[in-house]
């Protein structure tokens, strides 16, 4: 058999993989177009009235029943990081060194958390960085991956644009939180300007929340009082136009709830990549 024989037949069959690899993709995602829906009974140009009038909101039944248990499904199935700052420095913990973190660490990471939080910007809580691992070659697809294709779509964009009167709303970043009790997120307006971050979104997947809990959104006025505050609940999507002044209250050491979310900034620059990037 001839070289030239041998090296045709290489490169067609590797055209021949690379063509089911292409048609694999274009199935899967076919196959999460038809399954995450948006409610549609939420008309964007008629929230956007009362949107306006605080440049913020909360959308009730956000996705449809469907897609809102599939969302919450795949969210249990996380293997959660944790973050916290440490002085000037954001520490994430991933989930192989949190199994084999010792009581005594624990306790003095928290006793840390507690006297950074005294005196300046602090927080707590378990996450995943869904943004960073979707863009990682390095990082094998996961059951979120689509989720957070479904969000930078246009049906998920687009009713963003229109909600909020931001047109320039390009894609989403974004990860998925966790709260449990004694987590939290102090006072900040998620500014950063070489981001161009233009809104935040919340998307809300807790069941059964008691407000005394804690971990409610809250947002401050100009004199330091809380004006609004928003209660964990499911299915539901708070969006606000940044900068804003707003926290999540601390998780009461006594709630055995578990506030779940995915959450990021609607961004007017370049994504990374062009989605769907996988």
């Amino acid at each position: 058999m001839s070289g030239s024989h041998v090296a045709g037949s290489s490169g067609r069959n590797r055209r021949a993989g690379q063509a089911t690899r292409w048609r694999g993709a274009i199935c899967s995602r076919m196959v999460w177009l038809a399954m995450f829906k948006l409610n549609p009974a939420n008309d964007p140009t008629l929230l956007s009235a009362d949107y306006a009038l605080r440049k913020r909101g909360q959308v009730k039944d956000f996705f449809d029943p469907q897609t809102a248990e599939e969302i919450h499904r795949r969210l249990m199935e996380v293997d959660w990081w944790l973050t916290y700052n440490e002085g000037s420095e954001v520490q994430q913990w991933p989930p192989q060194d949190l199994r084999n973190l010792q009581p005594q660490q624990a306790a003095e990471i928290q006793r840390e958390v507690y006297r950074g939080a005294q005196s300046g910007y602090q927080f707590l809580y378990n996450y995943y960085p869904l943004f960073a691992a979707y863009f990682s070659p390095k990082i094998p697809p996961m059951s979120l991956f689509p989720v957070y294709e479904f969000i930078n779509s246009e049906p998920f964009l687009e009713f963003a644009r229109t909600l909020t009167g931001l047109e320039n709303i390009r894609w989403a970043d974004g990860q998925a939180t966790l709260y449990r009790a004694t987590h939290f997120l102090k006072v900040h307006t998620d500014e950063v300007k070489a981001e161009q971050r233009l809104a935040a979104y919340v998307l809300n997947f807790t069941r059964d929340w008691d407000t005394d809990w804690g971990g409610l959104l809250q947002f401050w006025d100009r004199k330091g009082d809380i004006e609004q505050a928003f209660r964990p609940a499911f299915n539901a999507l708070n969006i606000f136009t940044v900068p804003q002044p707003h926290s999540v209250s601390a998780v009461t050491p006594y709630a055995p709830g578990l506030r779940l979310s995915i959450t990021g900034w609607l961004r007017a620059d370049e994504p990374p990549k062009a989605f769907p990037a996988r």
